[in-house]
């Protein structure tokens, strides 16, 4: 009797908690979708240089905050015995990656536009899966390829669908290429942060280190290339804009995945974590004044279908990262 009253607890607190986490997963696509209108909108009159350090200052507030919370302060600490020494190194190559990346990003925003960028960058899932494979040897399951070949019928329909209509810029195709250096960067970085929590450096820490390194680089870039000055030269409102895309993207979406992740499948989550790019290509449309005909749509619905295919397709485990949400 009592363990088929507890079975049917669980049954009951399981479907209570679906609706919670369905709502969970919402808000982080939301976030995402948000930080990426939001960076569009920044570099339409900014300099995309300003937004990399802008963009990851929210996301190192977040660390700091954590750390003062959970003493994990101590594994940043050469004095303490928690200092997780080496193991650090981890997270400063991955900053390393992810500056690169989200130099790269803002550039294609710059010129290739949210329609055109965000589907190539969804595919940071599909280079973080293969890299992963090459690198700590996890299993990857040929069917995947399914996934990748659908994706990239999506991203060739996409792009023949641009090249007939109104682009954002005459170097749209050029984006394209561009928008693949965050794709594989945010990936790479990803698998990165993965490896290092598994060698038992807590979230807090590896947020810090991270995103400590990728703003202190990104700084040290824009100083040292003499253009330290594009930050005095933002419009308020592009400055606004720079800085809530980290906001949305690096706290509000990253927070709401971590709790979609506790709450639902991790199916569930990809498929819902799929509307990004159709919620961003309405919203640069209907906000932004983006160009979207009928043959972008149907590369943006297929691109996305191929990356949510590929991630559902023979994976038990999750393949996500901190810096992989970016999208």
């Amino acid at each position: 009797m009592n363990s088929r009253s507890g079975s049917t607890t669980s049954t009951a607190t399981g479907k209570d908690r679906r609706p919670v986490g369905e709502l969970w997963a919402l808000v982080a696509v939301f976030g995402y979708s948000v930080s990426n209108l939001l960076g569009r909108a920044g570099v339409v009159r900014g300099d995309p240089l300003a937004g990399p350090l802008l963009r990851d200052v929210p996301s190192l507030v977040m660390g700091l905050l954590l750390l003062s919370r959970g003493g994990g302060h101590r594994q940043l600490n050469p004095r303490s015995e928690a200092f997780q020494g080496s193991k650090l190194l981890t997270f400063a190559l991955s900053g390393l990656l992810s500056v690169f990346g989200t130099f790269a990003f803002f550039y294609a925003l710059n010129v290739g536009g949210v329609n055109i960028v965000i589907p190539v960058l969804q595919t940071q899932i599909i280079w973080g899966a293969l890299i992963a494979w090459w690198l700590l040897g996890e299993r990857l399951v040929a069917r995947k390829g399914i996934g990748v070949a659908v994706t990239l019928v999506g991203l060739v329909i996409l792009a023949y669908g641009q090249s007939q209509g109104v682009p954002a810029s005459d170097r749209w195709a050029f984006g394209i290429l561009l928008a693949l250096v965050p794709a594989l960067g945010w990936g790479a970085s990803g698998v990165l942060w993965r490896f290092g929590q598994q060698r038992g450096v807590s979230r807090a820490s590896g947020i810090t280190v991270h995103y400590g390194t990728s703003a202190l680089l990104g700084l040290l870039y824009v100083a040292l290339s003499g253009n330290i000055g594009v930050y005095a030269a933002l419009r308020p409102q592009d400055f606004a804009a720079f800085l809530l895309s980290g906001v949305f993207g690096g706290m509000i979406a990253v927070y709401a995945m971590f709790s979609a992740m506790k709450l639902l499948p991790a199916a569930n989550v990809f498929v819902l974590n799929g509307f990004t790019p159709i919620i961003v290509a309405l919203g640069g449309w209907l906000l932004l004044g983006e160009y979207v005909n009928p043959l972008m749509w149907a590369g943006i619905l297929v691109g996305s279908a191929g990356v949510v295919l590929f991630q559902l397709t023979g994976s038990k485990r999750v393949v996500a990262a901190a810096s992989g949400s970016k999208a």
